[in-house]
């Protein structure tokens, strides 16, 4: 299955989620290709819509080897698929190079989005959280986002994927109240191997359409 881009997506993930219109829901997009597909949902269910930024940190030398990621709070969820005697081992040999790993994704988060990014928790509080994501390949931007709501109190929270492989689906199916999704590929590749258009997304067009959703409701 290919999507035509991630516009076509969001419209047929909404078409699922319909049963959250006017049900206190909030869209929160776990990326630029998310907040795309986010803004479909987000305009069909009559909510608002918000971006949570997060930088994954991989060990030096090896970009494969993620030790976790760092949201634009400030906040960072360790891998946990690393096991934990070998995680205490990793941060034992890079904790000075983790911190200021830290320390550089969030003055570049900041820089983008300025102090304290598009989201607030508050915002979020007692509803109906939809994750929205333009597809998973290992499910870190999800475990980011449940360490970001983890303090506060929400209704349901539901992650919308349209693409990911199986593991990685059943992972966070596990994790969330319930999990939306399109398609599980027999053999995944990569996320934007699924969609025709592979435009990236202008910053300032992301952040008109965060602002402007309510303009845009359906």
């Amino acid at each position: 299955m290919y999507f035509r881009d991630r516009s076509q997506a969001g419209e047929l993930l909404a078409s699922q989620l319909l049963s959250y219109r006017y049900e206190q829901t909030a869209v929160l997009a776990l990326s630029a290709g998310g907040v795309v597909v986010g803004e479909q949902i987000a305009r069909r269910l009559h909510c608002s819509l918000s971006l949570l930024v997060t930088s994954r940190i991989s060990a030096p030398g090896d970009p494969t080897l993620v030790l976790g990621t760092i949201d634009q709070e400030g906040d960072f969820s360790y891998n946990d698929m690393i096991p934990a005697g070998q995680m205490e081992e990793y941060l034992e040999d890079m904790r000075g190079f983790l911190e200021e790993e830290k320390l550089r994704r969030l003055y570049d988060m900041t820089g983008l989005l300025g102090a304290g990014g598009i989201v607030e928790r508050e915002r979020l509080q007692d509803r109906h959280v939809i994750l929205a994501t333009d597809g998973v390949k290992n499910g870190m931007s999800i475990d980011a986002a449940l360490h970001f709501l983890k303090p506060i109190h929400t209704e349901r929270i539901i992650a919308a994927i349209p693409v990911g492989p199986a593991e990685v689906i059943e992972r966070v199916g596990a994790l969330v109240d319930e999990m939306v999704y399109l398609y599980i590929p027999d053999n995944f590749f990569h996320v934007s191997h699924y969609y025709n258009d592979n435009t990236p997304p202008d910053p300032s067009v992301l952040i008109a359409s965060i602002n402007q959703i309510t303009s845009r409701w359906t």
